[in-house]
């Protein structure tokens, strides 16, 4: 097979995943959730203000070098386990789950630092569902990573909505026992 045609059956494996969904599949959601939350946190904080933009100068590197490390991880696990992963940006497009909107720079602070703590609620769900999968497959070593980066997120989650003056679940999704990815 030539490169398009790999590249074409890559994408037709990656379609089945998603509709019958595999610790693979959801973790290329996870991988795309974690790109682009990472650019949403740089906007933020170039552009927040108030006593936001000083949290973000405190926590925005770090963030974003995490989330970044993250992705690298989880990037070598999927391959080293020949699974294909996000590379184009059509496909971190496809698979986040995160939306993005060029004028939420101008929103308060708080309001673009409260966007991020809903975004790492977001990815928790797929982080969820993502471990739950890699059990069932025995996949031992997706699954820690997973778990590391869900209480990672839940401490970044606890912290922020403590600054902001929030209960920890104030705002967040509530799962219902019938959701479905």
């Amino acid at each position: 097979m030539n490169a398009e045609e790999k590249y074409q059956a890559e994408l037709k494996q990656s379609d089945l995943d998603h509709h019958q969904p595999t610790a693979a599949a959801m973790t290329g959601h996870i991988i795309s959730n974690l790109l682009i939350h990472s650019l949403k946190i740089n906007q933020a904080n170039l552009f927040a203000k108030g006593s936001a933009s000083l949290f973000l100068a405190e926590k925005a590197a770090g963030w974003i070098a995490y989330e970044l490390q993250e992705l690298d991880q989880l990037n070598h696990l999927l391959v080293n386990n020949g699974e294909s992963i996000p590379t184009i940006t059509a496909q971190f497009k496809e698979y986040t789950m995160l939306e993005e909107d060029g004028s939420s720079k101008y929103l308060a602070g708080d309001e673009q630092l409260f966007a991020l703590v809903k975004d790492f609620d977001t990815q928790t769900l797929f982080i969820t569902k993502a471990i739950t999968l890699a059990n069932n497959e025995s996949w031992p070593e997706l699954s820690t990573n997973l778990t590391n980066l869900m209480a990672w997120i839940k401490e970044q989650i606890r912290v922020t909505q403590d600054f902001l003056g929030h209960e920890l679940k104030e705002g967040l999704y509530v799962e219902d026992d019938d959701d479905d990815f």
